[in-house]
Order: structure tokens, then C-alpha cells, then sequence
């Protein structure tokens, strides 16, 4: 089943853990250690979500370990080492939401004098909410879109047509919560947002070569700033004029995303010569290491 259909192997295993053996998983934690608890809000973070969180994850390590082995693993990893080249698209990924969601403020009234001092007074916090939703939304899920979706999708379809399928997949993934009223947030307008920063994460995962602590980051510090925010700047506070703030926010990223289509030709930056699945799980390599070897052996 996972050598013949990786894809759907992987989809299903996410769903089971997230939705499936995670309720039961905490459940017998909670029998075995009565009063258990941890609690971040501000990152997500619990012990009831913190397994259902790493559940793309999960699935992506052991389909990843049982298709290339633990060296396509490794490859996975090495690919992500930091270097002059994606060193600059990790401060993108980082700054990015933050000029997002500064602009849709001043766009909805609030001023930039605001803005800036809270994040001036609070940075420890801002940074303390970023390294949160590292562990509870980029570790915990960028390992399954981008570190083993997306490259297999890959395989047989065009960029933005895998990219889609991926936004498709995270956003029943995510459906659950969204109906039982995660974070009060109405579907429309998560659905459209989520298609843009699905385009955008594409275009930084592509363009920095397979690195996914860019794409980590990026993931993290979206999800930071309505959060971040949001604790200091109540919505009585935001006139929403001239334009509504959570509107602006998501044009603001419609416009990105649309901008960044048209620019690369609907390709998001990826070059099939720099990043293909065989060169991702480095099956070129092992088969470079296995051509000498048996050559040697003939000799």
C-alpha cells in the first residue's frame, strides 16, 4: 500500500493520528497521570492538541523512512541546513507576517506609533509566541506539506496544480477544529486566506531550495502575529476604516500570492533541476554510492 500509494498512505496515517489516536492517546494519559496538564494559549499550545498537531509529521517520517530508508530521512534534514543562500529567504519567511500584518493595520486606522511600541514593549513575548508556534504549527506540520506532500505530489503534476492539491488536503485536515470553533475563526475567509499562504509557502520552500526551516518560520510567525496582536490591540480599539483589518490582512496576502503566480508563470519559483524528489530523498546519491560499488565488485 505505501510503496504502490504514498500519497494516500500518507493522508490517511495524518488523519488517523490526528483524529483518530489522539483522542485516545491523551485520554490514557490522563488516566495514567490524573491532573496532567500544560497550557499555552497564546501558541496553541496543550497537552490535548500537542500529538494531533504532529500528526503530518509523524506520518511523513515513517512513509519517508519506508520509501527511501533512513538516508532519504537524512537528505530530508541535510537539505535543510542553513547557508548564504537561504539564510536571506529565512529572515523572508520571518519578517514577512510581520509587515503583513502591520500594513493591514494601518490600512483599518490603528497607528504605526501603536504598532510599534507594543511590539517594541513586548518583544520577548512576540519572540516567546514565535518559538511556540514553532513547535505547535511549524515543526508539527511542515515536515508532512512541504517535507513529503508536496515533493511527491510533484512527481507528476505542475507547481501550482500540487500546490493546490496540498492547500486541499491541510484544510480538511484542519476542518474539524475550524467546525468545533478553533480560534472563532468563520471558514470563508480561513479557506481564501489559507490558499494564498499555501501559494506563498510554496514559493519559499521552492526558492530556497527544499529548506524547511524556512518554510518552519514562516509558518510560525504567520500564525504569531494575530496572536501576538491581538493581546494588545482589542478589535473596539481598530476603527476599521478606511478598510476592514482582517479583509485588508487577506487581500494583503491575495494580492501576494496572485502577484507571485503571474511573476513565475504559475511555476512558484521551482526549477525541477535544482529540486526534484530524487535529489530531495538523495536517491540520486545512493545510487551514484551503489553504481561504484557494484563497479568495484566487477573489477
Amino acid at each position: 500500500m505505501i510503496y504502490k500509494y504514498p500519497v494516500i498512505s500518507f493522508v490517511v496515517l495524518t488523519f488517523l493520528i490526528t483524529h483518530v489516536l489522539n483522542p485516545i492517546i491523551v485520554e490514557i494519559v490522563h488516566i495514567l497521570f490524573p491532573g496532567f496538564s500544560f497550557n499555552f494559549p497564546a501558541s496553541q499550545l496543550n497537552e490535548r492538541s500537542l500529538l494531533a498537531q504532529y500528526g503530518g509529521t509523524i506520518a511523513a517520517i515513517f512513509v519517508t523512512v519506508r520509501l527511501y530508508g533512513w538516508k532519504g530521512l537524512q537528505s530530508v534534514i541535510l537539505l535543510s541546513r542553513l547557508s548564504v543562500v537561504t539564510i536571506p529567504w529565512l529572515f523572508a519567511g520571518l519578517l514577512l507576517p510581520l509587515v503583513m500584518i502591520v500594513l493591514s493595520f494601518l490600512l483599518s486606522g490603528v497607528g504605526m506609533n501603536v504598532l510599534l511600541m507594543t511590539l517594541h514593549d513586548h518583544w520577548p513575548f512576540y519572540l516567546l509566541i514565535i518559538l511556540g508556534f514553532v513547535i505547535s504549527a511549524g515543526l508539527a506540520e511542515e515536515f508532512g506539506w512541504r517535507g513529503f506532500l508536496l515533493p511527491q505530489l510533484l512527481k507528476a503534476m505542475h507547481p501550482l496544480m500540487a500546490t493546490f492539491i496540498v492547500f486541499v488536503v491541510l484544510s480538511l485536515w484542519h476542518f474539524p477544529a475550524l467546525l468545533a470553533g478553533w480560534k472563532n475563526e468563520p471558514i470563508l475567509p480561513w479557506i481564501i486566506l489559507a490558499l494564498a499562504i499555501a501559494i506563498i509557502h510554496s514559493w519559499l520552500f521552492f526558492k530556497s531550495k527544499g529548506n524547511l526551516i524556512v518554510v518552519i518560520i514562516f509558518h510560525a510567525s504567520f500564525d504569531a502575529q494575530y496572536s501576538f496582536y491581538s493581546q494588545f490591540i482589542p478589535n473596539a480599539e481598530i476603527a476599521n476604516s478606511p478598510f476592514h483589518q482582517g479583509w485588508a490582512y487577506i487581500t494583503l496576502y491575495c494580492i501576494l500570492a496572485s502577484a507571485l503566480i503571474v511573476l513565475t508563470k504559475g511555476k512558484l519559483g521551482y526549477d525541477h533541476s535544482i529540486l526534484n524528489s530524487k535529489g530531495f530523498y538523495g536517491e540520486d546519491r545512493l545510487n551514484t554510492v551503489d553504481h561504484i560499488i557494484v563497479e568495484n565488485s566487477t573489477r
